[in-house]
């Protein structure tokens, strides 16, 4: 990296930084709450947008994917995508909305009730803020690191300090409106950046045909648009699919920073209209140069990474040790114009920013509200608590980067699946279930995460050379079997509390008991059999997507316009249905609910 390349860097961090500090003022303003739900202005754009950006957090992810399992390797990430994003634009979205409360964890003690609900709320607020969180920072500050390795010397720790550091002034002083606007401004950077390398790279090496007879003469099977593949095999996928169905529950998904910006959205519309536009640019948008760049790579490049299970290395490769050093191998091989190669870093960065900011933000609000003692809460420095937290988050996950996050192909998998697999059950047992109570509750969160650190690491399920299948669905087979049991051989929760909730939330599923008490039918403000077709709708929709998307690479034209058309057409029809019902809002002045056109 020359002089020029730091100044484009630099300027891009200059830029999120005025960007987050422009809303200090404004996340000021309405207390904690305030700070962390954005005064519950967030339009449907910027949500879609800030949620994007926050799932990107190396582009280098992508071409790492791509070296080792070869086109297919997107259905590890596709599997579930398809499935739980549109699921919770259909259900989830309205109903955090609906809640009007601040963090995920604070539904435990709308839904349940008593003192073990307050223990439950604080023992989940602990886990995914200093165990979640935390290592998530860990995972994407590794992943940053390594990307990056090939074209500047920075080490992990000077990573930390310098873009960490903008990272933490902004998110501190800005808020979650801060990070959200500044999220919008680094998804457009590394979008712009990706493709733009893209059309760079691809004349370069020969033109599209040429990178695709290379890759055909030494890996064919690698052009294999979908799964089993000799490295995927079909019961992986099948579990991730699985995962797809109640990844609603995952602490960086549906629940989690995803669903704080539902809380913060404008009204239900809001929230709905930006997860279907936050699945379509994740989905497609944003990933199409990162795969056009990981076929590129696999012409060029050659790993020893055990997951890719590829032979003795034909002549005129290049060896990669490391898959995750991919992405910026291939940056050093391009001819680049002066400044570019800083412009691509940049994009990194932004990438890396834009989670990391979310991240910061969304454990500091454990902090401030769910573990806080009331009279902290209510005091006039909670904002300044609030922008301490966020520091000393960070601080913990420097240390847990530093020392523990190497293996990024295993981490990858940890955590995306591994890490929430055990969760997953509470996205649909708590809102759809009148019976499930706080015991079921503590039961998934108590066990969860160190259950898949035993899985995963300790009992090396994370082994190349055992089906990935095999370490997930043992988890997850493990968590119905515990959650069900543990709930059946504890005593329900009382009938004030669950009407209270159902009062306050209106779920679907099986609430019929509670429904009649409050003396209306249970599905009148979300009907089950809609749902249920608006979900099929915004799934084949999706497929539609991610089929298309890698048909356009191996030019398999009938695939591309047959998945673009299936997009277009379900796509339009569910957003229809979606404008045509009514949405429902909470008068927030209110303990009662009012339905309203909007």
């Amino acid at each position: 990296m020359r002089t020029l390349d730091w100044a484009v860097v630099g300027t891009l961090c200059l830029i999120s930084l005025v960007v987050g500090l422009l809303f200090a003022r404004r996340s000021s303003t309405g207390g904690a709450a305030g700070y962390f739900t954005g005064g519950r202005n967030l339009p449907w754009w910027a949500i879609g947008l800030s949620n994007t950006a926050t799932y990107q957090s190396g582009n280098g992810g992508f071409v790492m994917l791509v070296l080792v399992y070869g086109l297919a390797g997107n259905w590890l990430w596709w599997s579930s995508w398809i499935l739980w994003m549109p699921l919770v634009a259909i259900i989830w979205a309205r109903l955090w909305r609906r809640m009007q409360i601040v963090t995920t964890a604070e539904l435990i003690t709308l839904r349940y009730g008593g003192p073990p609900a307050q223990l439950a709320r604080k023992v989940y607020a602990v886990v995914c803020c200093f165990g979640f969180s935390v290592l998530l920072i860990g995972y994407v500050t590794g992943f940053f690191a390594k990307t990056i390795a090939p074209l500047c010397t920075l080490s992990t720790a000077e990573i930390l300090l310098i873009f960490g550091g903008v990272t933490i002034v902004y998110t501190m002083f800005g808020g979650l409106v801060g990070v959200v606007y500044v999220d919008v401004v680094q998804f457009l950077i590394l979008l712009l950046g990706s493709t733009a390398f893209l059309l760079m790279a691809v004349p370069q090496h020969g033109g599209w045909d040429a990178i695709l007879e290379r890759i055909t003469a030494i890996r064919p099977e690698s052009l294999a648009q979908t799964p089993p593949t000799r490295s995927l095999e079909t019961l992986t996928i099948v579990v991730l699919m699985l995962q797809g169905l109640f990844f609603a529950g995952s602490p960086t998904a549906g629940e989690g920073m995803t669903a704080q910006r539902f809380m913060a959205a404008r009204n239900e519309r809001h929230a709905i209209g930006g997860q279907l536009f936050n699945a379509f640019l994740a989905l497609t948008l944003r990933t199409l140069p990162l795969v056009g760049l990981g076929v590129i790579a696999l012409s060029l490049f050659w790993t020893t990474d055990p997951a890719a299970k590829v032979g003795a290395m034909p002549a005129g490769m290049t060896l990669i040790d490391d898959p995750a050093h991919a992405w910026g191998e291939l940056v050093k091989q391009c001819r680049l114009p002066l400044g570019f190669v800083g412009l691509l870093v940049a994009a990194e960065v932004a990438a890396y920013m834009s989670t990391l900011s979310s991240l910061v933000n969304w454990g500091g609000s454990f902090v401030v509200n769910d573990l806080l003692p009331r009279t902290w809460k209510d005091s006039p420095q909670q904002i300044w608590i609030s922008r301490l937290t966020t520091l000393v988050l960070f601080g913990l996950a420097a240390v847990v980067t530093i020392l523990f996050v190497n293996d990024m192909v295993s981490w990858f998998m940890f955590i995306n699946s591994a890490m929430v697999i055990f969760l997953l059950p509470l996205s649909w047992l708590r809102f759809f279930w009148w019976r499930f109570n706080v015991w079921g509750e503590l039961a998934a969160i108590v066990l969860g995460l160190p259950l898949s650190i035993l899985v995963w690491f300790v009992l090396d399920f994370q082994d190349p050379e055992r089906p990935m299948w095999q370490g997930l669905g043992l988890l997850f087979g493990l968590s119905f079997i515990v959650l069900f049991t543990v709930t059946l051989l504890t005593p329900p929760e009382s009938r004030e509390t669950l009407k209270r909730f159902y009062a306050r939330c209106r779920p679907p599923g099986f609430w019929g008991p509670i429904a009649r008490e409050i003396g209306e039918p249970v599905g009148e403000i979300m009907p089950t059999r809609r749902l249920a077709f608006d979900a099929a709708l915004g799934v084949f929709a999706c497929l539609g997507l991610v089929l298309a998307t890698n048909a356009v690479f191996v030019l398999d034209w009938t695939r591309t316009l047959a998945g673009a058309a299936m997009a277009g057409v379900l796509g339009t029809w569910l957003i229809s249905r979606m404008l045509d019902h009514k949405a429902t809002d909470q008068a927030p002045e209110s303990g009662t609910l009012t339905f309203k056109e909007t």
